[in-house]
């Protein structure tokens, strides 16, 4: 999963183009898959965990998670958007490397990453006023190490086009 930095500036980002009445469900459903089992709330194709790139390629299964929200409640929007943040985010990196990726330990791959969400924490929090809901304080972490894999460059262009995704037009193309 990306960090939860992450899902909160693109969903700060998202409700910018698509204010929402219940905003703050949209938050709450943008970081609620991470929150329980995510094996469950993901759904991971089999052998998942093989190296990087299987990882990064098959940590979220978007057709086989459709059944488990509803897209007419801001909640169940925000989890949606959750699911396709990863999935945009995880296949993005997978893309043109996966001869790297192959050869790469995914525990060892997983390690560098949360080791980068901490190190750019505070520039997304500060650039997209990032507030941390209490369910999830505790990831609040920050490190001033320089990131390993990431590039931020990477995160923030992902974030400007997840803003401007169409939901439902999404969703039906995961169901095709």
């Amino acid at each position: 999963m990306p960090g939860i930095n992450i899902h909160l500036a693109a969903a700060e980002e998202y409700l910018k183009l698509h204010p929402l009445e219940r905003r703050n469900d949209f938050i709450l459903g943008s970081i609620a898959p991470d929150l329980t089992d995510t094996n469950e709330t993901h759904h991971p194709l089999p052998g998942f965990e093989t190296n990087a790139y299987t990882f990064l390629v098959g940590k979220v299964n978007l057709k086989e998670c459709l059944p488990d929200f509803d897209i007419s409640t801001s909640f169940g929007k925000g989890y949606f958007f959750h699911l396709i943040t990863d999935y945009e985010f995880y296949t993005g990196m997978a893309v043109g490397k996966e001869d790297l990726y192959r050869n790469t330990d995914y525990r060892e791959f997983k390690a560098k990453l949360y080791h980068d969400y901490e190190s750019f924490n505070d520039l997304l929090k500060e650039k997209y006023d990032i507030k941390f809901p209490e369910a999830v304080k505790e990831w609040n972490i920050s490190s001033s190490d320089a990131p390993l894999i990431i590039d931020i460059n990477y995160v923030e262009k992902l974030i400007s086009r997840l803003a401007h995704v169409d939901l439902l037009q999404y969703k039906n193309s995961v169901e095709q």
